[in-house]
């Protein structure tokens, strides 16, 4: 029995990683549409920040199929496939294909998006040290730590889209209350104590990696 324990532990683990890469493809059509959209490339850093979230995406979604392929039970095709009906509502409630946005809520619905990917990357990676997977543990926090920056980044692009899009409407707005804004809501994330009562050190940016990974073991 022990001896099958390592086998058994990868069957267990493949539909994770299946599901991690559903994730991220349903992300990334998402981020290909709002590319072309005009709202979009109105704000070239906008522009910019999607163009490179796609790249990321592209290559942790290559990363996940080639790793998937390792595993016993079936094609990657025919496992994320199983794996994208799952996900899809949870996706599909963030996104809406048809409704055509401002710039500022297609970041929101990407911020919404991207979190719910940096939760699954860290049930992943628990997951696999749990079920001694080493090397899946370790692709999960190293897709992690590509993630979260993004989504530091898009905190502090967002106010000032939201400043030039009320201006777009005909209000007298103070461009320079966007840099207000990302101080102020930015400390919410940096206290030194958070209302749940866990404590952080002041100055650690939204979203941030801190600390060790931990050891992996591979069984």
């Amino acid at each position: 029995m022990a001896d099958n324990l390592p086998d058994k532990n990868r069957e267990a683990l493949r539909p994770y990683i299946a599901d991690m890469a559903a994730v991220e493809k349903h992300i990334l059509e998402a981020l290909e549409r709002q590319h072309k959209d005009d709202n979009i490339r109105q704000f070239p850093t906008a522009h910019q920040l999607i163009d490179r979230l796609q790249g990321v995406l592209r290559q942790h979604i290559s990363t996940l199929e080639g790793h998937l392929e390792a595993f016993p039970g079936g094609t990657t095709a025919h496992t994320v496939k199983e794996a994208v009906t799952g996900v899809l509502g949870a996706i599909a409630g963030i996104y809406d294909k048809v409704r055509k946005d401002t710039a500022s809520r297609a970041l929101r619905d990407d911020y919404t998006a991207l979190s719910l990917a940096t939760i699954s990357y860290t049930m992943l990676h628990t997951t696999a040290l749990g079920l001694r997977q080493g090397a899946t543990a370790e692709l999960a926090v190293r897709h992690l730590k590509d993630l979260t920056p993004v989504l530091v980044e898009l905190s502090q692009i967002v106010p000032q889209i939201v400043l030039r899009e009320l201006s777009f409407e005909g209000y007298d707005i103070e461009m320079g209350l966007a840099q207000n804004a990302v101080r102020n809501t930015q400390e919410a994330w940096t206290s030194e104590h958070t209302q749940a009562g866990g404590s952080r050190s002041a100055g650690t940016p939204v979203g941030a990696v801190t600390g060790s990974a931990g050891s992996y073991t591979q069984g």
